[in-house]
């Protein structure tokens, strides 16, 4: 008798943190949201990018493998000095190869409570082989306290994408610090997106040429980016 009054509170706590853990893990994932011109068009999921340095993936039937890091140098707790890097080769569904290479950077200072970027973020990326195109990704502003916001162009011959940020999630007023995806516009129309959050990143793209490639190789980059701004790398 008095060992089942001993058994009986562990049994309790242990069926209650089981659960506690089925719950966690039955609570969807956060999802960007989406702009409308996208709302019609089915997210394509980028398998094999996980969180390691490097490995291979796959998209829609599409190889590639990558590799990539990321390293911080810290002052006195002062300044910091994030530094990240991307490669990545993809095979395109006719056979052809692209070689890709990304360059990240920002500079953080800290005084007191205070955080502000004096270099805020940066990213290049070069894409040679089949394609020749280049990317540049920005923050605007390094005003402490601000959203990591970012924006830039992907340019590939006469295509032309706008690239920005986001940071709103469906289903909540709050906007994130860090983006949780991307948007990609031609002409003032969003054509493409991707996501990143978790593992298996989402890419929204255009049925067909002449913006799925453009679109498809501008989404990689960032997908497999180890952003500055998101923990846990």
């Amino acid at each position: 008798m008095h060992r089942n009054l001993i058994r009986s509170p562990l049994a309790a706590t242990l069926a209650a943190c089981l659960a506690g853990l089925a719950a966690c893990a039955s609570i969807p994932a956060a999802q960007m949201a989406l702009p409308a011109d996208l709302n019609a068009t089915a997210a394509v999921p980028v398998q094999g990018i996980g969180y390691g340095r490097e490995g291979s993936f796959s998209v829609a039937g599409e190889q590639g493998r990558f590799r990539r890091g990321k390293d911080r140098l810290e002052l006195f707790e002062l300044v910091a000095f994030d530094r990240a890097s991307t490669r990545y080769s993809l095979t395109l569904a006719d056979g052809r190869r692209v070689e890709t290479a990304c360059r990240g950077r920002q500079t953080t200072a800290s005084v007191g409570i205070l955080v502000g970027q004096p270099r805020p973020f940066k990213l290049e990326c070069e894409w040679n082989g089949a394609v020749h195109a280049h990317m540049d990704v920005a923050a605007p502003s390094w005003i402490p306290g601000t959203r990591a916001e970012r924006s830039g162009r992907f340019v590939a011959g006469n295509v032309v994408l706008e690239v920005k940020s986001v940071h709103d999630v469906q289903g909540s007023p709050l906007p994130l610090e860090a983006p949780i995806g991307y948007t990609l516009s031609h002409d003032g129309r969003a054509v493409g997106a991707i996501e990143l959050n978790g593992p298996v990143p989402r890419l929204w793209r255009p049925a067909g040429a002449p913006l799925a490639e453009p679109v498809t190789l501008a989404a990689l980059a960032l997908a497999l980016l180890w952003d500055p701004a998101a923990s846990g790398h």
